[in-house]
Order: structure tokens, then sequence, then C-alpha cells
């Protein structure tokens, strides 16, 4: 069966602007470690799914700022040393309806390492990196938007990893840990 490309008739212009500055505002949300332009992006209650990149976290709803709170946390994204990149690329359309949205994203997700603070009195290097180590996941991420007072806000996050390069789990280690 061949397959067949879903072309959203309702789809406004102005809708597809706000689905863009939401998935910007949700990606700088967690880049910049921003709790307000992260809580922006969100509905009240936020569904991630990421059984596809790390199943032992599961599928898990929140509160909008419960989801801020733990993404932002030295749990997950605001660690210290971590610099973080996520990359929004070309959206696919895949439900449009008055009440829902559905976009697949294509995402890379950047992670990095930066150099633990250096001990008192140790000199940096000529042409030393802040960047130590480095992993990058390709995936799709898909987002559902609803509708919360006129604006649409991401009610569910479901990436499906693609590869990965470098090692995620060393990279996001707790700080100080060698």
């Amino acid at each position: 069966m061949p397959f067949e490309i879903y072309i959203p008739t309702t789809l406004t212009f102005p809708t597809y602007i706000a689905i863009l500055q939401t998935a910007r505002t949700w990606a700088d949300g967690y880049d910049l470690k921003d709790h307000a332009r992260l809580l922006a992006s969100l509905a009240p209650t936020v569904s991630i799914d990421y059984t596809q990149i790390v199943a032992a976290w599961g599928l898990k709803t929140y509160s909008a700022n419960e989801f801020a709170d733990l993404w932002l946390s030295a749990e997950h994204l605001g660690l210290t040393p971590l610099a973080t990149q996520h990359l929004l690329a070309t959206p696919y359309f895949k439900k449009v309806t008055e009440e829902e949205i559905v976009v697949q994203w294509q995402q890379l997700a950047s992670h990095g390492r930066r150099r633990e603070p250096r001990k008192e009195g140790e000199e940096a290097k000529e042409g030393e990196e802040e960047i130590v180590e480095t992993s990058d996941g390709r995936s799709y991420m898909e987002h559902q938007y609803v509708k919360v007072e006129g604006l649409w806000k991401i009610a569910k996050i479901t990436p499906s990893l693609l590869y990965t390069t470098g090692d995620f789990m060393r990279i996001r280690r707790p700080e100080g840990e060698a």
C-alpha cells in the first residue's frame, strides 16, 4: 500500500506559526534552563513517553510545574556541567483538529559535558575547549498540542530514537563524578 501524505486542510497560517513558536519556546526552555519559558509551552498536564530513549523512564504524567521542575533539575537537563541544544527540524503534521494538533519533528538533541571547575591555582591550557565530552541523539520528536485558553500548548511528548553518538548516560552523570 503506498504511503499517503497527510495534508491538513484546516491548518491556518497563524496556527502554524503558533505551533512553531510553542515548539521553539519548549526547546529554548530546555536549553536555556529557563523555567518560565518551559512553562509557557506546556499544557496544565503533560505526559512524556521516553520509553524508546531510556526505557526505565517510561511514560509519566505531570502537572506543568512538576514537569518543568523535574526536567530542569540536576537529575535531567539542569545538571550544571550539562550543555544541551534541541534542534527541531521540518515538522510533519499528523493530525489537525480544532482541539488537537499532533506534530512529528525531526530532532537533534545535542548534549555536551562542560569541564568541571578547575581547582584553585590550576591554569587552563592553551586551546582547551569548555566542552570535554559529547553525545548526540537523533530522533523523531512527537508533540501533541491542545488549546489552553486560546493558546496551543504541549500536552504530550514522545521521542523515538533513530541513533546516538557518544555515551548519553555518561554525559549526564552527577556533578563531580569522573
